[in-house]
């Protein structure tokens, strides 16, 4: 069964205090190749003690908060003035905490595509996917697109991470779901510069050592290698079916072409290494799918992919996600 491809459609930049601004620009670029609205988005966060800082200032806590707000409405047009002096920008301010403020957002206006500098954490290159990123990766319902500050609006090398290793998959159609958003979401964003998309799984022949250990020295080497030959077939044809039903149902069919590679060893190196090698602008990859043993999209294996690369990400749900704070008043 086919289904429609659903494009950006809106599209919205969560604004931070740099002079770069990469994520409005990467957001801007965005929606211009897809003919998406736009929209800015800052966050104003409190702090705890606001009110013994007002009482010190001789201010109510309520007069302060209202000049932060203005004050921080002014900086943003400012700064989006001077990135896109040409535009009129809808800018849209919240007051809470950010990750929370931005998935509300997102559920009440319809946006479906979020774009956010990444935080950084520590050292001049290092960006850690902070507090605020981690909860958008996990909790929000479109896909989350962040940036760092020296990455391109308009990536060159896309690298699409996904797991086609179904074999123990609790739910074999979320997991297809959600490599299939991964590539699709992969070719919207390469699109504009023609860029290339490199679709990437990590394998690896895990019961190896089994048969060195169980195999009669006579026969160890061949029995092994017989053993791992058939692992890589299998999961080199689970890619061509992959992309074969990305395919037909119709997704990115004016795209950018992929090419699919298959290199052994764990999600966590072999992703960190791909991602450098092959000087990628953005690794795209899932953040909810199966339960399995082996599964890579969710727990610390995720979370040590993310946390080990040093270049943007951009995390989708599979098809059906609920965001935990839909249901929050």
């Amino acid at each position: 069964m086919t289904r429609a491809k659903e494009r950006p459609r809106k599209v919205l930049a969560v604004m931070d205090d740099s002079d770069t601004q990469v994520a409005l620009r990467t957001a801007a670029a965005l929606a211009d190749r897809h003919g998406a609205s736009l929209e800015a988005f800052v966050c104003v966060e409190p702090p705890h003690d606001l009110a013994v800082v007002a009482q010190l200032a001789g201010r109510d806590a309520e007069g302060l908060l209202a000049d932060l707000r203005e004050r921080t409405l002014q900086d943003m047009q400012e700064r989006i003035a001077g990135v896109l002096p040409d535009r009129r920008i809808d800018l849209r301010l919240a007051v809470g905490k950010t990750f929370v403020e931005v998935i509300r957002h997102v559920i009440e206006s319809g946006c479906n595509f979020v774009v956010k500098a990444a935080e950084p954490l520590s050292g001049k290159h290092r960006f850690f996917f902070a507090s605020t990123d981690q909860h958008l990766l996990r909790k929000c319902p479109c896909p989350v697109w962040l940036q760092t500050p020296e990455a391109r609006p308009i990536p060159r090398c896309v690298l699409a991470a996904v797991d086609v290793d179904d074999w123990d998959a609790a739910e074999p159609d979320t997991l297809f779901s959600l490599n299939r958003r991964v590539i699709e979401t992969a070719r919207e964003i390469a699109a504009p510069s023609g860029a290339e998309v490199i679709v990437l799984h990590a394998w690896d022949a895990v019961a190896d050592g089994m048969v060195w250990a169980f195999s009669s020295e006579a026969d160890t080497r061949t029995t092994a290698d017989a053993y791992v030959n058939e692992v890589f077939d299998a999961r080199h044809k689970a890619m061509e079916r992959l992309i074969s039903r990305v395919k037909q149902d119709g997704a990115g069919s004016d795209g950018a072409p992929v090419f699919p590679s298959l290199v052994r060893g764990t999600p966590e190196r072999v992703i960190e290494e791909q991602s450098r090698e092959l000087g990628a602008d953005v690794v795209v990859m899932g953040t909810v799918a199966r339960t399995g043993l082996s599964g890579l999209f969710i727990g610390n294996t995720a979370e040590n992919i993310i946390n080990s690369l040093q270049c943007p990400i951009l995390a989708v749900k599979p098809d059906g996600f609920v965001s935990p704070l839909a249901s929050r008043p």
